[in-house]
């Protein structure tokens, strides 16, 4: 370029979508909306080993009798197998659609906060695992500050939990 300063960020954008106070207070809302249905599985799940033991403890069973437990068993297995594949379905599915309603905020966001600091390019720096970024000093990344910013903005708070709170897939 000719004699134009260049002002350069780096970005974690799935890090600051998912750390702003608005995704994480929908993320944990619908954690705890998907809990009952989380503690069913586990309650079924448990039920299923209870019956495993007692078929395989029960050596005196007639023939029809240890065909019905088994059949009872396999029942309980396929039972399990399609509400554990509707919850993750489910969660997957809203937990994606609180991240992308987020992310287009956050979007529409990061290119005014950008203009406003005088930023000429902000690139994704992708994670550690799948950097985009091969190298930027640590001054050029700006995560923190636009979470920070975006949170503030929003009138959001960072939760005050340290509880874990369940990641929605990566968007890069």
């Amino acid at each position: 370029m000719t004699g134009a300063a260049q002002n350069l960020a780096t970005v974690s954008f799935n890090t600051v979508v998912l750390q702003t106070a608005e995704a994480q207070k929908g993320l944990g809302a619908l954690q705890a909306r998907f809990a009952p249905r989380e503690d069913h599985l586990k309650a079924l799940n448990s039920e299923i080993e209870a019956l495993r033991k007692q078929t395989a403890a029960n050596s005196n069973l007639s023939d029809a009798e240890r065909a019905t437990e088994e059949r009872s068993l396999e029942s309980k297995e396929r039972q399990l197998q399609r509400e554990a594949d509707d919850f993750k379905s489910d969660s997957q599915s809203e937990s994606e659609q609180i991240f992308q309603r987020v992310a287009q905020k956050v979007y529409a966001f990061l290119q005014t906060y950008s203009e406003q600091h005088g930023y000429t390019f902000v690139i994704e720096r992708g994670s550690d695992t799948n950097p985009v970024v091969w190298y930027a000093a640590a001054k050029t990344d700006i995560t923190d500050e636009v979470i920070k910013a975006y949170n503030a903005q929003t009138g959001g708070d960072a939760p005050k939990s340290g509880k874990a709170l369940p990641e929605a897939p990566s968007h890069n």
